[in-house]
C-alpha cells in the first residue's frame, strides 16, 4: 500500500507508534515461517517416495484451513483482542512445525499442515488489521505498505533459505527453524498493546449490502486467483521439476528462483503502484496477466528442452513481475470499490483470494503433475489467461465506491 506523502517524517512516526514494530515483526515471522516450509514440505514428500498429489495436498490442506480461519478471525479478534489472537496464531503456525522432523506418514504431515494453516490464517488477518488499527489518522496507506514490506522480505529471503537448509542439513533443521519462528512470535505478541477492533457504526452497516459487496469485489478476487493458482504450482513443484532435470542442484536453483520471484513481486507491485497513482487503478491488469502467463510458458518451454536449471531463473522472475503487478492492481481495486468502513472486507477478500488460489494451485496442479511437469506449467499459463482474462474486464472498472463515503480529510488509500 502507498499514500500521498505530505510529511517526509510520517513513515518514521508510524514506525515509532506503540505496537506497530511488534506487529511488523509478527507479520514478518508469519510469512517467514510460511515461506520457509512452503516449497520444502512438498519436495520432502516427493523425495521420501510420496506422490505428487500428496505433495500438493500438503499445501492445499494448509491453505484450506488458512482460509477457514481467516473467515473466523475477525469475530474471534472482537472477543479476545489482537494480542491473544496473534499469540495463539504464532503458536499454531510455528510450534508444531518441528513435528515434521519426527513424523513422516502422509496423514501426520497433512495434519500438521492443517494446524499450521490455522495459525497462519489468524496471523495474516489479525496482523494486517492491527497495523491499520494502530496507524495514526491519515496514515492507513503507509501502514499497509509496511505489511507489504514484511511480506516481500519474508518471501524473497526465506523461500530460498528453506530449500538451502533442506539440501545442506535435511528436513529436521528446516522444521525446527520454523518452530523457532513461533517462539519468537510469542515474545513479540507479548509486547503488543491490548487492542480490540473498532466496532462499526450502524450507518456503516447500511452503506453497502452483502450482494453488492460480492459483485464489486468479484473482479479483483478472480483476477488474483488466476495468478495465485500458478504461484501455488511454482512454489510446490518448481523444485521437484528442476530436481528431475538436475538431481541435487535443481532444488538449490529452484530455491534461488523462488527468492527472485519474491523480488520480482516487489518490483512489480512498486511499478504498478506508481502507474496506479498517475493513471488510476486497473491500467496494468492486462499487461500483468500477459507477463505472468509468459513466465509460466517459459518454464514449460525450458522443461521440454531439459535446459540447464540456471536458465529457469529468467521466466521465474518474469512471472514474479506480472504476479506483483496483479497483486497491487487487485488490492487497489478492492479498496477503491469499498466505502471506508468496509476496508477490512476488501482486505479479507484479497487475502482469501491469495491463499485460496495458492492452495488450489498446489492441489489442482498436483493432479496435472501426473502427466508431467511440462503439462503442469503449460496448464498454469492457460489458467492465467482463461480465468484472468474475462475477470480483468470487471477488475478494470475503477469507479471508486469509497468516494461516495470519503471523509473530509481527502486522504486517499492506495495499494
Amino acid at each position: 500500500m502507498s499514500a500521498r506523502v505530505e510529511n517526509p517524517g510520517a513513515f518514521a512516526r508510524l514506525v515509532r507508534t506503540p505496537g506497530v514494530p511488534a506487529a511488523f515483526v509478527l507479520v514478518l515471522l508469519a510469512f517467514g515461517g510460511f515461506s520457509l516450509l512452503l516449497p520444502v514440505v512438498p519436495l520432502a514428500v516427493v523425495r521420501g517416495g510420496g506422490s505428487e498429489f500428496v505433495a500438493g495436498a500438503t499445501t492445499g490442506v494448509f491453505m484450506t484451513v488458512t482460509v477457514l480461519f481467516q473467515l473466523a478471525t475477525p469475530r474471534l479478534t472482537g472477543v479476545i483482542g489482537y494480542r491473544w489472537v496473534l499469540g495463539i496464531g504464532s503458536s499454531l503456525l510455528g510450534l508444531p512445525s518441528g513435528l515434521l522432523a519426527l513424523f513422516d506418514s502422509p496423514f501426520a504431515v497433512l495434519a500438521i499442515s492443517g494446524v499450521r494453516g490455522a495459525g497462519f490464517g489468524m496471523m495474516t488477518v489479525a496482523g494486517s488489521a492491527l497495523v491499520a488499527e494502530l496507524a495514526p489518522p491519515g496514515m492507513l496507506g503507509r501502514a499497509t505498505s509496511l505489511i507489504g514490506l514484511a511480506v516481500g522480505i519474508s518471501e524473497a529471503l526465506f523461500l530460498p533459505v528453506g530449500l538451502w537448509l533442506l539440501d545442506l542439513f535435511g528436513l529436521p533443521t528446516v522444521a525446527w527453524a520454523a518452530t523457532a519462528f513461533g517462539v519468537v512470535g510469542l515474545v513479540a505478541s507479548a509486547r503488543l498493546p491490548h487492542v480490540y477492533p473498532t466496532p462499526p457504526e450502524e450507518s456503516d452497516r447500511a452503506e453497502i449490502g452483502p450482494r453488492r459487496v460480492l459483485f464489486l469485489l468479484a473482479g479483483p478476487f478472480i483476477v488474483m486467483v488466476a495468478v495465485t493458482l500458478p504461484y501455488g504450482a511454482a512454489a510446490s513443484f518448481l523444485s521437484p521439476a528442476l530436481d528431475s532435470i538436475a538431481s541435487g542442484s535443481g532444488a538449490v536453483v529452484a530455491g534461488l528462483g523462488l527468492g527472485l520471484l519474491g523480488a520480482g513481486v516487489i518490483v512489480g507491485r512498486t511499478v504498478a503502484g506508481l502507474v496506479s497513482d498517475r493513471r488510476g487503478p486497473g491500467a496494468l491488469v492486462w499487461p500483468g496477466l500477459g507477463v505472468a502467463a509468459l513466465g509460466m510458458l517459459g518454464i514449460a518451454w525450458l522443461l521440454t528442452l531439459e535446459a540447464n536449471p540456471w536458465w529457469f531463473l529468467v521466466p521465474t522472475v518474469v512471472f514474479g513481475l506480472g504476479f506483483g503487478a496483479i497483486q497491487n492492481e487487485a488490492l487497489v481495486g478492492s479498496f477503491e470499490r469499498m466505502p471506508r468502513s468496509r476496508l477490512g472486507t476488501a482486505s479479507a477478500s484479497w487475502n482469501i483470494s491469495f491463499d485460496a488460489g495458492t492452495g488450489l494451485g498446489s492441489v489442482v496442479m498436483g493432479g496435472f503433475a501426473g502427466f508431467g511437469y511440462v503439462v503442469l506449467f503449460t496448464v498454469a499459463a492457460g489458467i492465467v489467461l482463461v480465468v484472468g482474462g474475462p475477470a480483468a474486464v470487471g477488475a478494470r472498472r475503477t469507479r471508486p465506491v469509497r468516494d461516495l463515503a470519503s471523509d473530509d480529510s481527502g486522504d486517499k488509500v492506495n495499494s
